[in-house]
């Protein structure tokens, strides 16, 4: 049924070489034999690559054999097997006689962390301009052998044709080269250095032994498929705990416990900010005179420092609570206060609260809470109590 919605044209979320884009093709090359692959079967007919904005049409083209060739495949970076050359370089270099059972798992999985870029279905021109242009460095005597340019990249040196393969723009490719040869001999060095690490001092990493599951849970997919398709981990445990001894948990410590202060930042924190997304949007969308409406802090002194981490985070109270509507932006330390009222109230004395900032109007919140530089407020115990008694009353 799928292959003949690919045909009649109501499925276009696949492909096929009888589809209608495929007719197309066809047509314009007057050639009815596709070499077509599982990736270009398995995207839509509307696919676009995203490194030379072609889609599948213009892609399209006349292989040596005349065929068509309608080719789409996965571009990644090659820093797995860079580390597993490097692994196995560092038992020559050091000559070690010693074994190590757990240095191939770490090269696994620090693999990914080395990677420019996650993998990308990208045209089968692109990805050749890749490999073409590393070819450039090569000729002139530089081995480059695991460097793998971004889509991004890519797009920046090549010559797009439509029904063609990319030609390479020589002197862009050299420039953009230039640019970023220090990040691949810094990527290299430090696999070097991973891989040696995993050579020789073998603690690393263990691997569980034999073939049993490491986690055999049923929401882990354990006896998944032994008659259990059906069953659903989480209501199970849910019914389950029903009929179980339950720890309670203290919901009262955000007014009974004080938190520990937090420190100074370092001068340079706002690079810090800045090279966080979360936090760089926060800070970016308030004005440098911004102060929290309720402890009245500066955006400098909401700067929390702790463990060595640095953040900045703000709220937006939702505009279904009336006492807050003009309230603006609150730092998250007054927001933590708000949250941690409503979590006590619903789950600690089973009080239906409804939205979050329903539990404490501002005026409220600012009487509580004593506001410090870079740490989380002070909450008056005694005040606080009284405003959860209050609710009791209701």
């Amino acid at each position: 049924m799928a292959i003949e919605g690919i045909a009649d044209g109501s499925i276009d979320s696949l492909d096929g070489v009888e589809s209608p884009l495929s007719r197309k093709i066809q047509a314009h090359h007057g050639i009815d034999l596709f070499e077509m692959n599982r990736n270009w079967v398995e995207t839509a007919q509307s696919w676009k690559c995203p490194c030379c904005d072609r889609g599948k049409f213009e892609i399209s083209r006349i292989g040596v054999k005349r065929q068509i060739l309608a080719k789409l495949v996965e571009h990644h970076d090659h820093m797995a097997d860079a580390l597993k050359a490097a692994f196995n370089k560092v038992f020559v270099v050091s000559g070690t006689d010693k074994p190590t059972s757990t240095g191939l798992a770490l090269i696994e999985r620090m693999a990914p962390a080395f990677s420019a870029y996650p993998p990308v279905l990208i045209c089968e021109d692109c990805n050749n301009a890749d490999a073409a242009a590393k070819k450039i460095i090569s000729n002139a005597g530089r081995k480059i052998e695991w460097q793998s340019f971004s889509i991004g990249q890519i797009r920046r040196f090549i010559i797009i044709r439509e029904h063609a393969p990319h030609s390479i723009d020589v002197a862009k490719f050299l420039e953009l080269w230039g640019l970023v040869r220090p990040a691949y001999v810094a990527r290299m060095n430090l696999v070097y250095e991973v891989a040696k690490a995993a050579v020789l001092q073998d603690y690393w990493f263990e691997r569980y032994q034999g073939e049993a599951m490491a986690v055999p849970t049923l929401s882990n997919g354990f006896q998944r498929y032994n008659g259990l398709e059906l069953v659903s981990g989480e209501a199970l445990v849910r019914e389950m705990a029903k009929s179980t001894v339950k720890h309670l948990s203290n919901y009262s410590r955000w007014r009974t416990e004080e938190q520990r202060p937090g420190d100074k930042p370092p001068p340079n924190f706002l690079v810090i900010i800045e090279s966080l997304p979360g936090c760089a949007r926060m800070w970016a969308e308030l004005a440098d005179s911004w102060k929290c409406p309720v402890c009245e802090r500066s955006k400098y002194e909401v700067v929390s420092y702790k463990k060595g981490k640095i953040s900045f985070h703000t709220h937006l109270p939702t505009l279904h609570s009336p006492a807050w509507k003009s309230q603006g932006h609150i730092c998250m330390g007054c927001f933590n206060v708000v949250a941690a009222m409503k979590r006590e109230l619903e789950k600690g004395y089973g009080i239906k609260v409804g939205f979050t900032f329903d539990s404490i109007t501002p005026d409220e919140l600012r009487v509580i809470i004593h506001a410090r530089p870079h740490s989380p407020p002070l909450v008056d115990a005694k005040m606080a109590k009284a405003l959860m008694n209050k609710w009791q009353l209701r």
